[in-house]
């Protein structure tokens, strides 16, 4: 008797193994097919994700050049480095020459009270009245918080963080009850009043009528500035709406000495943003070389070669550059054979001084400039619904449907299989009855041979 496998009979036949070897060489040419177009399908999928991903990474750079932001972007150059302040100019802001002068600069009004013992001294009771701006505050002072602290503690409670602050400073003359107006200039000053007391909290007092009171540390003022000979005050040190667009940050007075002040274009921030335009378009133009590409040497073609959506897409980019050729070069932007783009700075900056417009023309939002000929071409692409969406629906449609090739071939070669195994032993039962049969006759004639 032979073992073959797991399984002994006489024929030798091992049904299970002879089965399975019959499925395999049958369902292998399928499976091979299978496993091409799952391959193909898999690098369409991913050549269509390079495509996205690049056009929409291009999508945001055209959305950042056409923006009010770039295209009226504004840089302020100072004629001295001692100019006692800085500015910036907001897009679109005027352009031109001005003469600035820092005349004197706002501060926060600060009083301190006379020395107290301690910061725990009880001071009095009745009712302080603290005003600054446009607010009246009424604190209440009785004798659960009549020391320096519990006046402190009940002003910053009212106050809430809001217009003026109350601390204690204590030195070798005793505590002070400091109050800092938190608004600078002279509408923010401080004034205190007391009532309903017997003149014990007069030392917290300051303002019109009030003597032997608090002390003035530091007085409010406003800053005042001047643009070409016209004055401007403000509360801050951060004066808006001189100039429309532009803000100042003052940091010293110098009056009688004006600085002068030029507000350009900024075609710096201008230049980077046309600089991120061309590396995305020529990572677009490289993401189109790469899924399209053949290689001769092995023969070998990527996943889009040759396919119409690519192809018409490639001639309308290059074609809408094309037609904004004279342009660009005007701008020191040059196209190569191959379609990417390259920058010169200096011939840029050179134009956006002759001519700041050019910009607009080329990379501003709208129908009719090249950057908006180039969004609607690539929101046909990118869009929902729009031809990658398409092309992507189309592929998962692919995928189902050899996913269910795939299910009815293992149906079937299951079934192959199974109705293998029952043929292979039933061919080994008869062979095995056939081998019995056989080894009695061949017993039978041996004995029938003996006895002769």
């Amino acid at each position: 008797m032979t073992t073959v496998g797991s399984t002994s009979s006489a024929s030798g036949i091992d049904p299970a193994t002879m089965a399975s070897q019959l499925v395999a060489a049958e369902r292998a040419p399928t499976d091979t097919r299978y496993a091409a177009t799952e391959t193909k399908i898999n690098a369409q999928v991913s050549a269509v994700a390079t495509l996205r991903s690049a056009f929409s990474s291009l999508t945001l750079a055209m959305n950042a050049l056409n923006s009010k932001s770039t295209t009226a972007a504004r840089a302020v150059s100072l004629g001295s480095t001692t100019a006692g302040f800085t500015a910036t100019a907001s897009a679109g802001a005027a352009t031109g020459n001005y003469a600035v002068e820092v005349i004197s600069l706002a501060s926060a009004q600060k009083l301190a009270s006379p020395a107290f013992a301690s910061r725990d001294t009880a001071v009095g009771t009745g009712t302080l009245s603290i005003g600054y701006g446009s607010t009246q505050l009424s604190v209440d002072v009785t004798a659960a918080n009549n020391s320096l602290v519990g006046i402190r503690d009940a002003i910053n409670k009212a106050a809430g963080g809001k217009g003026v602050a109350a601390s204690i400073v204590t030195g070798d003359d005793g505590a002070h009850l400091v109050l800092t107006s938190l608004d600078g200039g002279t509408a923010n000053a401080i004034s205190v009043s007391a009532s309903g007391d017997n003149g014990s909290l007069a030392a917290l007092t300051y303002g019109a009528g009030a003597s032997g009171g608090m002390t003035e540390l530091t007085a409010a003022a406003d800053a005042q500035i001047k643009v070409d000979g016209v004055l401007k005050k403000s509360a801050s040190n951060t004066v808006t709406g001189l100039i429309d667009g532009v803000t100042f940050n003052l940091s010293a007075a110098s009056p009688g000495t004006t600085v002068q002040m030029t507000i350009a274009n900024d075609s710096a921030a201008q230049f980077a943003a046309v600089k991120n335009f061309a590396d995305k378009y020529n990572a677009a133009m490289a993401a189109i070389a790469s899924t399209t590409s053949y290689d001769v040497a092995t023969k070998t073609a990527a996943a889009l070669n040759g396919d119409a959506m690519v192809r018409g897409t490639t001639r309308q980019l290059r074609d809408i550059l094309s037609g904004n050729v004279v342009d660009l070069k005007a701008m020191g932007i040059s196209i190569a054979k191959d379609g990417t783009l390259s920058l010169s700075q200096s011939d840029f900056t050179a134009a956006m001084s002759k001519d700041g417009s050019a910009l607009t023309r080329v990379f501003g939002s709208g129908s009719d400039t090249m950057v908006g000929k180039l969004t609607t071409v690539l929101k046909g692409l990118t869009d929902s619904g729009g031809l990658l969406d398409s092309r992507n629906d189309s592929l998962s449609i692919q995928t189902k449907k050899l996913d269910a090739q795939k299910d009815a071939l293992d149906t079937r070669m299951a079934a192959a299989e199974a109705r293998y195994k029952a043929q292979f032993t039933a061919l080994d039962a008869m062979m095995t009855r056939l081998q019995s049969t056989s080894d009695f006759l061949t017993q039978q004639l041996k004995k029938s041979s003996s006895d002769d």
